[in-house]
């Protein structure tokens, strides 16, 4: 079965977004729907550089914080995959919730939708997975400053 939408490669990703390795939290985000949806994936490795310093004597993880940079990389990525220039967005709310830890290896799949895309206001959810399993979500509103009118 063929896969539909766009896709983007690591080297794609790092020039929309302007993050490189190791703040880059996905490798590729594949299906894309521009402006509507996408799923991005990262190959998570034991050595990874923050699991030797978050509670790395007794039980290192990786932090929530980069969790959910997953899913605005994924995010950036859905909104932009044709773009060649990308608008900088204020993140206004940010709303995640986790239900187990990543502390192996493995891969991470996050799952995007924008649910809304009015008036400067974009409102996206994600849904993040490890090794198949769902691990977390969140829901994100970026305003986009340039096009928000304030009276």
């Amino acid at each position: 079965m063929k896969k539909k939408g766009y896709s983007l490669d690591k080297s794609k990703l790092k020039s929309i977004l302007k993050i490189s390795d190791p703040f880059l939290m996905i490798d590729k985000v594949q299906n894309i729907i521009f402006c509507k949806s996408g799923v991005g994936t990262k190959k998570i490795k034991n050595n990874e550089w923050f699991y030797k310093c978050h509670f790395f004597n007794n039980d290192p993880v990786m932090p929530g914080t980069l969790q959910i940079e997953s899913m605005l990389q994924t995010t950036i990525a859905v909104l932009y995959a044709k773009e060649k220039k990308v608008e900088k967005y204020l993140i206004t709310k940010c709303a995640s919730n986790f239900f187990s830890k990543i502390s192996t290896s493995g891969e991470i799949k996050v799952n995007v939708i924008i649910v809304k895309q009015k008036k400067g206001i974009i409102e996206s959810q994600a849904n993040i997975f490890f090794n198949k399993r769902k691990i977390g979500n969140g829901s994100f509103t970026f305003i986009n400053p340039v096009n928000l009118k304030i009276n």
